[in-house]
């Protein structure tokens, strides 16, 4: 359960971004590629526990970039400081990932989630600022 939420997270940070700020058919078809891979991460969770882990976790930074396919719009219709406080967020989430997958690294569960907060803080930060305004 744990890990579907990550992925639901995700969809859910791209949301308001998608819906409210570029808008269109652009930003309702990245939401509904975001969100159906979101149902498909939590099924693959659900359906193959302790499977494939790795590819899992290529899966969440994979989604949590896919906004690089439609950069130029997505830039264009996000305010600059919102844009930098996603990028940084996402540098810290993808940053993280290091710590996360370093399994011989004491506390490397804990590094990690010290990188989801400030990955979080700054998403929180973003939509707050630059969307809920």
């Amino acid at each position: 359960l744990d890990h579907c939420a990550i992925y639901i997270l995700i969809a859910g940070t791209y949301t308001p971004f998608l819906l409210v700020s570029m808008r269109g058919t652009l930003g309702w078809t990245l939401f509904g590629l975001v969100w159906g891979l979101a149902v498909l991460g939590c099924a693959w969770k659900a359906f193959f526990v302790g499977r494939w882990d790795k590819l899992s976790t290529l899966l969440y930074v994979g989604m949590g970039w896919i906004v690089l396919v439609a950069l130029k719009p997505a830039v264009m219709a996000v305010p600059p400081g919102a844009t930098l406080l996603m990028l940084f967020g996402g540098l810290a989430y993808t940053g993280g990932v290091i710590f996360y997958v370093w399994d011989r690294l004491p506390f490397n569960h804990a590094v990690w989630h010290g990188f989801v907060l400030t990955g979080s803080a700054l998403h929180a930060a973003s939509v707050f600022a630059y969307v809920i305004r």
